[in-house]
Formats: structure tokens, C-alpha cells, sequence
């Protein structure tokens, strides 16, 4: 075992599971003709020598030199590690990269820490991650955690390794793929809506205040109560009779997503509802016809962080539903009875909105209709979207099962759709969930039926609807909301006064990082770490200015372990003024531009809570 050799090595003090490894066999540590060792591993009887048999150093020396530009901010996994001469020369030129290691053979990474000593490189605070073995689920878990904290990622195989180790490393490298395509997805969400999300909460809550919870209001009407969901994919169009049988007899309800409306309308049939929350300008293209035609009779169900424009023209009923990305109608909003507003999950899909709320309202059967999830003939929306672009279908898209057993054509965005139902669908014990698309994917947890099989044995009719089109106000606590307006108040003047001292204390960071007094240094640390602390627990700041700056923030979580935990004070200083630094002075730039909306909001609020107690 490992822990036979150098078990007080800080390595794995902070590495524990390195105890645990096993022996391992087929490998030896040898000496070359220079007098540096070097490693053998035998593979079906052959030898491999993990380093050049007479300069390993040198050797390292010319493979690093090859690296001619390293991103600063760039998070290096060195797959193999040998016995680290690479790694060594490699941190030698690029003294400030943090790095993890995967060593793909115990024998290896035994031989390794044997060879190790406690002064040696890699007792380095910069080292985030010691992986070893199979590229397993343990591995994908710390992988997992490593690419959430890092914000780019270069791996750097040693050369033997790419032959030696050929199937291991392509694993690694589609398990790494995927991590990262994941998480530039989530960037690209928070990048393009975050800013969005903070500004349409302020817009839409007029609206929030004079309409009713969906959620609240429609509970024990829709509880035990057939209900489907209605999308836009190319299936709808062989529905269209069928959904208007379903209305005209109120046998369920039946609310559209995002543009199934549109098809609706076209045909003159108008759903019970229609669902609507993109955070995006062009949300309201999804009901232009509802608006043109002035449609009052569909009550519009909105996210509370729907796009802007949406609700200012809709001519019908709305409703409400508070989304997680929404921080100020959770920290504001309260029933007279205290209770706050349940929050349904943002989502990739609108369907998924939906779905989450017709779970919570306990709705039995929830059915899903045109959900395809998938192409059908290259076409992915039904006919009638009116706004939306088709995008062919290629050879090179993915492919997954079908309703009917077969493979059906898809794409990324349309499985992660999927994968968030299924997750839902999941969670709920005693539901009947019925998908009736015909040739769209298959969603586990559903059963497969024809919409016409749903109506003759499931939809027994009819049900009461009139509660849709009773106009009801939202029913919210007035003088809690206006106690939270005047805390938020107070906690803006205490939010300047928190950054005028951290400005102060960042300055005094710099000043003593010029003059190298490391010994002063760490008074500093401490009082800045109190001030960040203060700021986080800022009400102001977490309402109006954090949720503008989420991706900002996670990369600065991302790095405050390894600033908290480094040992050089004029490192972490420096570490200190470029990530807090940078940080606190872009929000500080989006204050000064939100500011005046965020007064305005103020002001409008006290104005409508005046006009509601006369």
C-alpha cells in the first residue's frame, strides 16, 4: 500500500484517498545512465519506459518548450505523471497555473509517491486535484467539481501515455468533453439572462400585484383532474381534432407551452391557459397572435421573470407563477398569512415549467401532447409558428429511442428537455403521466397512447373552468411588502458604505503588496474577509446586484479556496486584487447604471401600495 512510504507527506494529508491505494504490479523504478530514475511498466511482456531511458530531464525540458503560450487563468490536468519531470519543468516556466493530475495506473502513481518527498513540487498549494485508476464514477464526481471551480482547461498528455494509455485517455477526454459543454451551456444561459432576469422581475412585478397566483388559486380546482400539455411539435397538427373535441366538451384541461398556442388559435380552438416564461425581448412574438386578434378569453400564465413587453398588450386574464431566478418577489412577497410563494425551477423548456406546476398542483392524468422532442420529417414545430426558423435535420445529429421502438432524430437542447421531464416525472410517486406524440421521442415514466385511446378511456368530463375567468387580485401581504421596500432602502446606504470600505481596504491591500510587507499583510486578509462577508450578506446587494453578476461570481467562488488556503501572503494579495478586485468593480459600474430603475421601482411600489389603502 502507498501509506507504507512517506504517510506524513502533506500530499496526503491533503489527499487521504492516496492511502487507500493498492500495490499494484508490472511496474519498476529504474536509474539511467545520468543517474536520474525512471520508470518501466510491462504490458504483455514488453517493456515501456515512461521516460527517455538516458535524459528524462532533458526530455521534459524540450516537450514543455513546446508550450509556447499558457493562459494565465488556465487550469492545467496532466494526464500520466510518471515521475513528474514534465510536470516539474512545466511549473518551473509557469510558476502560477494551478494544475491536477490523473494518473491512469496505481503501480504508477505508487512508485511516484514513493519517489516524492515531502519538499518536493507537488506539495504545492497550486495542485487542485489527485486522481488515480480507471476513469471511473468517483473520478467523473471529482471531475465533475474541479471543471465547476475552474474557467478553462488544458490537458497536457505525456507522450507515452498517448499510446500506452490510448483508451483510457480517449475516455477521459469524452468524459471531459461533456463536463465542459455542460457548464459553457450554463455560462451561456447566465451570460445572455442574467442581467435580464434582475430587470424583468422589476417590469413585471405591476403584474405579479394585480393577478393571482396559478399556482395558489387553481390547486383544488385542478387536483385529481386529467390535464394536458399541449407543445409545438410537428405531431400537434395530427391532434388538432382531437384536442377540439377535448375543449368543446371541457373534458381536461388543456394548456398550451410557448408557441402551441399559435397552431391553437389558427384552428380556432382556445385553450383553457397558455404557458409563457423566456426571460428574452422576443418572448412576446409567442403570443402576437393572441394580441393581434384580440383573444380575452385564454388567461396568459406568466414566469415571473418573462421577457420584456410580453404582458403590457395581452388582452385576456393573466396569472402568475415565481421563478427560482427571481430574487425580489421571493424576498418580497408574503400571503397575509405569512407564507411565501411556492417557486417553481427555471428550465430549459417551458414544457418543464408546466410540468413542475402540474405536479405541484396534483393533476391526474398529466398528458403530454406534440411533445415530440425530436425531428419528423426535418421539421421540428407544427404548423402555424410563425416566428420560428427551421433548422434541417443533418446525418451527423443525435439519435434517440422512439415512441414506437425506433430511432428517432434529435439534438442536443431537445435532449436536454428530455432529461429535465424524465427528472421531474421522477420525483412524483402515484401520477399517471400518458406521452400521446406520435413519432417523437420516448420519455421514460410516460406510457405511450394515442390521443383518441386517452379520450375514450381516460378524459370522462367535463370539468369546471370557470375559476380561469374570474379576475382575482394577487392576495399579497401589502404592508409586508412595503416593511421589505424601506429594509431594501436602508441596506442600499448600507451597501455604499460596505464598498467604500472594501474599496479603502483594497487599496491598503495594494499599498503593502508594493512595499513586499508580507508580515502586514495578513491583518489585511482578515478585515477584507469581513467586509466580503458583510457584502454577501447584504440584502440590497443580494436582490439588485449579485443575481446581474452570476457567472462573475461563480468563477470568484470558483478560485476563493485556493486564495484562502495559500501560504504566501504576497500571492494572495495579488490573487486577492484580481479576482475580488475586478469583481467588486464590475458591480459597482452596474449600480451606478441600475440605480435610477431601482429608485423608480421603489417609488412606483409605495405609489401603488397608497393607492390600494385609500
Amino acid at each position: 500500500m502507498a501509506s507504507q512510504h512517506h504517510g506524513h507527506n502533506s500530499l496526503y494529508r491533503r489527499f487521504p484517498r492516496l492511502l487507500l491505494l493498492p500495490a499494484g504490479e508490472g511496474g519498476e523504478l529504474l536509474t539511467s545512465e545520468t543517474n536520474e530514475p525512471n520508470v518501466v511498466l510491462i504490458r504483455e511482456g514488453r517493456p515501456y519506459y515512461l521516460h527517455h531511458p538516458e535524459q528524462p530531464g532533458r526530455e521534459a525540458e524540450l516537450f514543455v518548450a513546446g508550450f509556447k503560450e499558457v493562459v494565465p487563468q488556465a487550469h492545467v490536468i496532466f494526464f500520466g505523471v510518471g515521475l513528474g519531470y514534465h510536470i516539474r519543468e512545466f511549473l518551473r516556466r509557469h510558476p502560477n497555473t494551478s494544475f491536477s493530475i490523473i494518473e491512469p495506473d496505481t503501480t504508477v502513481m505508487n512508485i511516484f509517491l514513493q519517489h516524492l518527498n515531502e519538499n518536493d513540487w507537488l506539495t504545492d498549494e497550486m495542485v487542485e486535484e489527485v486522481m488515480v485508476g480507471v476513469i471511473s464514477g468517483e473520478t467523473a464526481s471529482i471531475m465533475r467539481r474541479l471543471i465547476d471551480r475552474v474557467s478553462g482547461v488544458l490537458v497536457v498528455p505525456w507522450l507515452p501515455y498517448r499510446s500506452i494509455f490510448a483508451e483510457e485517455l480517449k475516455k477521459f477526454n469524452e468524459m471531459l468533453g461533456k463536463m465542459v459543454s455542460h457548464k459553457k451551456n450554463k455560462m451561456a444561459v447566465n451570460h445572455v439572462y442574467e442581467k435580464k432576469w434582475a430587470l424583468n422581475s422589476m417590469n413585471n412585478f405591476p403584474f405579479i400585484l394585480h393577478s393571482s397566483d396559478f399556482l395558489h388559486t387553481g390547486s383544488d380546482h385542478i387536483a385529481g383532474k386529467p390535464v394536458l400539455i399541449v407543445s409545438a411539435g410537428p405531431s400537434l397538427n395530427d391532434e388538432i381534432e382531437h384536442l377540439r373535441h377535448i375543449r368543446e366538451n371541457n373534458l381536461a384541461y388543456l394548456f398550451t407551452v410557448g408557441s402551441a398556442v399559435n397552431t391553437l388559435v389558427e384552428h380556432g380552438i382556445y385553450p383553457h391557459g397558455t404557458f409563457s416564461y423566456d426571460p428574452s425581448d422576443f418572448n412576446v412574438n409567442v403570443i402576437q397572435k393572441v394580441v393581434d386578434k384580440q383573444i380575452d378569453s385564454i388567461p396568459l400564465i406568466f414566469g415571473s421573470t418573462v421577457g420584456k413587453n410580453t404582458l403590457d398588450a395581452y388582452p385576456g386574464r393573466l396569472m402568475h407563477i415565481v421563478i427560482s431566478q427571481d430574487e425580489l418577489s421571493k424576498h418580497i412577497l408574503r400571503t397575509p398569512e405569512g407564507n411565501k410563494p411556492t417557486i417553481i425551477n427555471d428550465a430549459p423548456s417551458v414544457a418543464v415549467i408546466a410540468l413542475q406546476c402540474l405536479i405541484q398542483m396534483k393533476a391526474d392524468p398529466i398528458v403530454f401532447v406534440g411533445q415530440n422532442l425530436a425531428y419528423r420529417s426535418e421539421q421540428y414545430y407544427a404548423e402555424g409558428i410563425t416566428h420560428a426558423e427551421g433548422v434541417p435535420a443533418s446525418a451527423d445529429l443525435p439519435r434517440v429511442q422512439g415512441v414506437h421502438g425506433q430511432q428517432v432524430v434529435t439534438r442536443d437542447s431537445f435532449i436536454k428537455m428530455k432529461t429535465e421531464i424524465e427528472f421531474y416525472i421522477s420525483t412524483v410517486k402515484g401520477t399517471e403521466f400518458i406521452n400521446t406524440t406520435r413519432e417523437g421521442a420516448a420519455i421514460q415514466g410516460t406510457s405511450f397512447q394515442n390521443l383518441e385511446e386517452v379520450i375514450q378511456t381516460r378524459l370522462k368530463g367535463p370539468i369546471d373552468n370557470s375559476w380561469l375567468q374570474t379576475s382575482n387580485s394577487s392576495g399579497y401581504d401589502l404592508l409586508f411588502l412595503k416593511s421589505r421596500i424601506e429594509e431594501l432602502k436602508r441596506d442600499e446606504e448600507a451597501f455604499h458604505a460596505i464598498m467604500e470600505q472594501i474599496h479603502h481596504a483594497l487599496l491598503d491591500i495594494k499599498h503593502k503588496l508594493g512595499l513586499k510587507q508580507a508580515n502586514m499583510l495578513n491583518v489585511s486578509f482578515g478585515q477584507f474577509d469581513d467586509l466580503f462577508t458583510s457584502l454577501l450578506g447584504n440584502c440590497f446587494f443580494k436582490i439588485y446586484v449579485l443575481p446581474r453578476h452570476r457567472m462573475r461570481y461563480e468563477f470568484l467562488y470558483s478560485k476563493m479556496d485556493a486564495i484562502q488556503s495559500s501560504r504566501n501572503p504576497l500571492i494572495r494579495g495579488e490573487q486577492i486584487l484580481l479576482y475580488f478586485g475586478d469583481f467588486i468593480w464590475k458591480c459597482q459600474q452596474d449600480y451606478m447604471e441600475i440605480k435610477s430603475e431601482i429608485h423608480e421601482f421603489h417609488c412606483s411600489i409605495h405609489t401603488q401600495i397608497k393607492g390600494a389603502c385609500i
